[in-house]
């Protein structure tokens, strides 16, 4: 929310960037280039999502939001966020209220949720379940559990 002044009476009033929901989830702090991507990610063909891109951040510099009215993430979809977007937050709402707000969890290994970015990795040519182990945390870079090569979150292709 920001402050603006009223130009009639000269008071100050708050006005909302993006839109309150009354249930659902909230993904806060996406690095801007990032917003559509995770839109994607989690709307369904029937969910109500909010999305604001550009947004100005506490943090410094531009943020995305993304809501999704009625529907709280399953921890795949949570897995799958933390690959894009590892340092944004999750809020849960309920009645108009944050019942729940954390930093998207980081696995310690991501299974099944990404294509390997390697050609040449025996995953993108049999039946294998792909498998990535965390590096390093910020910034977020992986290795994949068959070919050893790694890569950024921004590097992979979601499945």
């Amino acid at each position: 929310m920001t402050t603006t002044p009223d130009p009639t009476t000269g008071t100050s009033s708050r006005v909302r960037q993006v839109e309150a929901i009354a249930n659902g989830t909230v993904v806060d702090h996406i690095p801007a280039l990032a917003t559509l991507k995770i839109a994607q990610l989690l709307a369904g063909s029937s969910d109500q999502v909010f999305v604001g891109m550009n947004l100005r951040s506490n943090r410094g510099g531009r943020k995305g939001v993304v809501k999704i009215a009625n529907r709280e993430l399953d921890p795949r979809t949570l897995s799958c966020l933390a690959l894009i977007a590892p340092e944004a937050t999750v809020s849960i709402i309920r009645n108009y209220a944050v019942a729940e707000k954390f930093v998207v969890p980081v696995p310690d290994c991501f299974e099944g949720v990404a294509k390997c970015a390697n050609p040449n990795c025996v995953t993108n040519h049999e039946r294998w379940p792909s498998r990535f182990c965390v590096v390093s945390r910020l910034p977020l870079v992986v290795r994949c559990g068959y070919c050893e090569r790694s890569f950024t979150g921004a590097d992979l292709t979601l499945i």
